[in-house]
């Protein structure tokens, strides 16, 4: 029997600006934490535009060094991990009340369970993914490694620099996650990028593809968490909340370039 905090909302925002999509996440945690019996949420999104997040602890010094273009817009993310260049992904976050006692709690189990989520997404759509994991790749050969190796200058490039439990597919990484805990309240923010290899497998347009991933990934959450998932809308009181933090932080410099 689902109690009720296994009932979850889900959330689909297409085609927000990068400071928006930051804001949002940062929004819903906030009421999250406000509230005590605020259902869990999971809210998959897309780009506006071709843009790149940042991990909250990198320097914009250290990012700006790598190989990127200038004019894509840059926001800083609440949550850890490496620089993400997005535009061809789909993205998602969770934001969750955090129960001492629930094996999910556990970041390494709780991205686990991420991991299984997405894999089992993908596998509905005909691909093949592995887990990475460190203990491994001892047991490769250097050639074997290549892939992961070969933009070692780019190591702050999250896409490259792959950590536990990500999603690779053959040699590369197509999915990683940090989360952040705060006040009793956990936000996990990923990715997945399956763009190119999507173009090979398959016809027909982004549009149609984020909405199979959607569909799909959507289907292998509910599973893999054991949860129900009831489709939902930001409420206006999001929406405004949001708003007021977009403006006030994520579209700041004193926000992005704070590090």
């Amino acid at each position: 029997m689902k109690t009720k905090r296994n009932n979850w909302r889900l959330l689909f925002t297409p085609d927000v600006d990068p400071y928006m999509n930051m804001a949002i996440d940062e929004a819903l945690t906030r009421k999250c934490i406000d509230s005590e019996d605020r259902p869990a949420v999971i809210r998959f999104y897309t780009w506006k535009e071709s843009s790149c997040s940042i991990g909250y602890f990198q320097k914009m010094k250290d990012v700006l060094k790598a190989p990127s273009d200038k004019r894509v817009p840059i926001v800083r993310r609440p949550t850890g991990g490496g620089i993400v260049c997005h535009g061809n992904d789909i993205t998602f976050s969770i934001v969750k009340k955090r129960i001492p006692s629930n094996r999910q709690e556990n970041i390494t189990s709780f991205y686990k369970l991420i991991g299984e989520s997405l894999l089992r997404g993908l596998e509905r759509l005909g691909f093949t993914g592995t887990f990475y994991l460190p203990e491994n790749e001892s047991h490769r050969s250097a050639q074997e490694r290549k892939p992961l190796n070969n933009f070692h200058s780019q190591q702050s490039f999250c896409s490259v620099t792959p950590a536990k439990y990500d999603i690779m597919i053959a040699g590369s990484k197509v999915a990683g996650y940090a989360a952040r805990k705060s006040q009793g309240t956990v936000l996990c923010q990923g990715y997945l990028d399956v763009h190119k290899r999507w173009k090979e497998q398959y016809e027909g347009s982004h549009e149609k593809a984020i909405h199979l991933l959607f569909d799909n990934l959507a289907g292998s959450f509910k599973d893999v968490f054991g949860i129900t998932l009831t489709s939902s809308q930001l409420t206006e009181d999001e929406k405004s909340l949001a708003n007021a933090i977009r403006d006030k932080k994520y579209a700041s410099n004193e926000w992005n370039y704070r590090k």
